[in-house]
């Protein structure tokens, strides 16, 4: 496949349902969800709702205190907080 063609994984599927999941993709980022490390450094996810939001840093917050390898460097960071922020 060369850069030109795109696949359209769509192509198969129910009208009705690619229609829902191609407008579910357009969705804007609404909230956004940021972590921030002993180091200083921060990580963010950004989501299209507010409970979306939320639900991911329900899995952030188990790890406030916690070592953990950084994927970015593979050196042990440790999270200090994690807040749900607005995206203007």
């Amino acid at each position: 496949m060369t850069d030109q063609q795109t696949p359209d994984h769509f192509a198969n599927m129910d009208p009705r349902t690619a229609a829902l999941m191609k407008a579910a993709l357009a969705a804007p980022k609404t909230h956004a969800v940021i972590s921030t490390y002993a180091d200083g450094s921060q990580r963010r996810y950004d989501t299209r709702n507010a409970a979306s939001a939320e639900n991911h840093a329900v899995g952030e917050r188990r790890k406030i205190g916690r070592d953990l390898i950084s994927r970015e460097t593979g050196g042990i960071v440790r999270v200090v907080s994690v807040e749900i922020v607005p995206i203007a």
